[in-house]
């Protein structure tokens, strides 16, 4: 869990100095209006979302409530992308591009993690 979380924190620090390097070095003529909570909550989101799955005691109820997270988390990233877009329409694409990103990033993350750990409890 800890190692998880250690990995989350490091990965959001990379992305930010990756944005903040890209600004400096001319790469992005600016950074998206919403970097830093695209960052700050894909990366919440994952972790408490991997906790409460890392610490589920029914193994037969994991599919079940993985699967209810992520209709959850869809609803949820859908009410904040539809917000940022109304707030920033002339910089939504941006935004809306780094939060795919990040998106994959992090899912992508969450689910090697809990691949490693269900695969390990698999009786041989």
């Amino acid at each position: 869990m800890i190692r998880f979380l250690a990995i989350v924190l490091a990965v959001a620090i990379g992305v930010a100095g990756l944005v903040l390097i890209s600004v400096r070095l001319g790469w992005i003529e600016a950074a998206p209006s919403y970097y830093v909570r695209s960052l700050l909550i894909l990366a919440a989101f994952t972790a408490v979302i991997y906790r409460y799955l890392d610490r589920l005691k029914q193994p037969g109820l994991f599919v079940q409530i993985y699967l209810l997270s992520m209709a959850v988390k869809l609803i949820a990233y859908g009410v904040y992308v539809v917000l940022m877009i109304v707030d920033d329409k002339p910089g939504a694409n941006k935004n809306v591009l780094f939060f795919l990103i990040l998106y994959v990033v992090f899912t992508t993350l969450e689910v090697a993690f809990l691949h490693r750990k269900i695969a390990g409890n698999r009786p041989r």
